[in-house]
């Protein structure tokens, strides 16, 4: 799979730092979709979130950044571009080789991009629909050997984000979870990250 990754992402416009390192595989895992509206008030209890974005995110996704699309992806495409662009790093979403799911499902997907990339980011942002990226984050992390997950895996939650998920992240699996707080936060966290990983 890591060859097929590298032959897939080879073409990346935005691979452009001087110091690029095509073989660093950063696999960004995380909602492409916000929580939708709902028809009606709900009780606060029920409200997974009282936030509807992050606060710094929505003029950074759209400075620049020709994209259609709902801000939780646009959230991960800006990540991907800045890491990409500024970190030389080769980030990459599971939508982005262009594996058809009739020919692999998403599930065997996530897991073989989380275990050929040299490092994973899961990010859950407070304006995310996390609901599915739970389910994978745990199917990724039941998959992945122990060193792996405790030296190339992190999460991170935008603070106010709570799930028995990102508690079991943590006390199974013994991933790295932290919060941030803003796009800016998010993205210095993920670099520390990268670092330590290389």
């Amino acid at each position: 799979m890591r060859e097929r990754l590298l032959s897939a992402l080879d073409d990346s416009d935005t691979l452009t730092h001087p110091a690029s390192k095509r073989g660093f595989l950063v696999y960004l895992m995380g909602p492409y979709k916000s929580y939708p509206p709902y028809e009606s008030p709900r009780p606060a209890a029920e409200v997974p979130t009282d936030r509807g974005t992050l606060d710094e995110v929505a003029d950074r996704v759209r400075d620049g950044l020709d994209l259609d699309a709902d801000d939780a992806l646009a959230l991960l495409v800006a990540l991907r571009r800045d890491l990409r662009a500024d970190t030389g790093v080769n980030a990459f979403l599971a939508t982005d080789p262009g594996i058809p799911l009739s020919e692999v499902d998403a599930a065997t997907q996530s897991i073989a991009f989380a275990d050929a990339a040299t490092a994973t980011v899961f990010v859950a942002p407070a304006m995310g629909d996390n609901l599915g990226v739970g389910i994978e984050v745990g199917s990724v992390c039941e998959h992945l050997d122990d060193d792996t997950l405790l030296t190339d895996a992190v999460f991170l939650g935008e603070r106010g984000v709570e799930s028995s998920m990102v508690d079991a992240v943590a006390a199974r699996w013994h991933v790295t979870v932290d919060e941030f707080d803003g796009y800016d936060d998010l993205y210095r966290a993920v670099r520390v990250h990268l670092r330590a990983v290389a």
